[in-house]
């Protein structure tokens, strides 16, 4: 009976020559499917299939060649742009994003986006109309809106001080309009290397911050987005101490493994890289996770990286579970693409960390 084929990637027919070309110069025999006979040069697709036992090996190889290609070197973030309501969640995002900023050598940004009321003229038959002048209206929201960030800004000014954080520049800004847009334009201005938020604010409540204006964020800036829940008991990065990252084994996990270090290097943490399968079994699964570890280990020499296959069913409650009996303290969700954020591994799975979480959740493009 003839072995097990599997697929080791899908590429284009050029690139898919490419791989099948160096793993058959290291002794693994490659088929490709899916070809076009007739232009096969401008084929996509193109599957890369291999013997099951040669699947080890094979990704290996593979994460060899990534390693030689790539550099290891991790540049710290120098900005951090922190959105703020003035609530006690907005607070601790702010208090964080002091003790990220003081381990990072950044800055940070206090923005406040506060918005003006739509003025309707309703005419009450032909008796009256009710005049709002417009102008003195607005005058008055900023006047307030100002103050409020001031006050805001100089409490975190004297946490920085109280907590030996003095040194870290904290500056403001204050923008008018819906939350998502203005925090999109300050963040194109400022060009932070990630943004912090807390979620579930006095402001944010009613535009469901986490479920809209952090996905908006996400998707129009590229820019990562670490939500601060409401009911996460941390307000200091020191107590960040393990750090999930859960992977769908793709192509993207080598990009992203590096992003993330970037991020939680001043950590000190402890990474989870955490694949939910039915078969924790599998010799490709055991394959490709080994292939992750290796990448890790190259590029967190110095971090201590727990590489597991969970098996489980439902990924839910698998990933819930293991984050509750491990003690993680920050939850790592990629995306690819944009418009994707309720499709990272599974629908439910990531409205749920996203939603009901108590646990920082780091939001990032691979």
């Amino acid at each position: 009976m003839d072995e097990k084929l599997i697929v080791i990637a899908v590429d284009s027919f050029a690139s898919a020559q490419v791989l099948q070309t160096y793993l058959e110069a290291n002794g693994i025999k490659c088929f490709l499917q899916n070809v076009n006979l007739v232009q096969s040069a401008v084929s996509d697709g193109v599957k890369v299939q291999i013997k099951e036992s040669d699947a080890e090996r094979a990704l290996k190889l593979i994460s060899k060649v990534k390693l030689e290609q790539e550099a290891v070197k991790v540049v710290n973030p120098r900005k951090i742009l922190v959105p703020v309501d003035f609530s006690q969640p907005s607070e601790n995002a702010a208090y964080f994003a002091l003790g990220l900023a003081h381990k990072y050598g950044a800055e940070i940004k206090l923005l406040h986006v506060f918005n003006s009321p739509i003025i309707d003229l309703i005419p009450f038959s032909d008796v009256t109309t009710i005049q709002i002048d417009i102008d003195v209206s607005y005058h008055i929201l900023h006047k307030n809106a100002k103050e409020q960030l001031l006050k805001f800004h100089a409490k975190v000014k004297s946490y920085a001080n109280q907590h030996g954080m003095g040194d870290v520049r904290v500056g403001y800004a204050l923008r008018e309009g819906v939350a998502s847009y203005g925090i999109t334009e300050m963040s194109n201005q400022y060009k932070p290397s990630f943004i912090v938020m807390g979620t579930k604010g006095e402001g944010f409540r009613n535009t469901e911050l986490v479920g809209s204006v952090a996905k908006d964020v996400l998707e129009s800036t590229r820019i990562p987005v670490l939500a601060i829940p409401e009911s996460a008991k941390m307000v200091d990065s020191t107590q960040v101490r393990k750090v999930l990252y859960a992977t769908r084994f793709d192509d993207y996990d080598f990009m992203a493994i590096r992003k993330l270090m970037n991020i939680v290097s001043p950590f000190s943490a402890q990474i989870h890289c955490v694949n939910v399968s039915s078969d924790a079994d599998s010799s490709l699964a055991k394959a490709k996770m080994a292939s992750l570890e290796t990448y890790f280990k190259r590029v967190a020499r110095k971090t201590h990286v727990i590489c597991e296959i969970v098996e489980g069913k439902n990924m839910v409650e698998t990933f819930t579970d293991y984050v509750k009996e491990n003690g993680i303290d920050l939850i790592a969700i990629t995306t690819q693409k944009r418009n994707l954020i309720y499709k990272i591994f599974n629908p439910s799975l990531s409205r749920r960390l996203l939603f009901e979480s108590d646990i920082p959740v780091l939001m990032f493009h691979a």
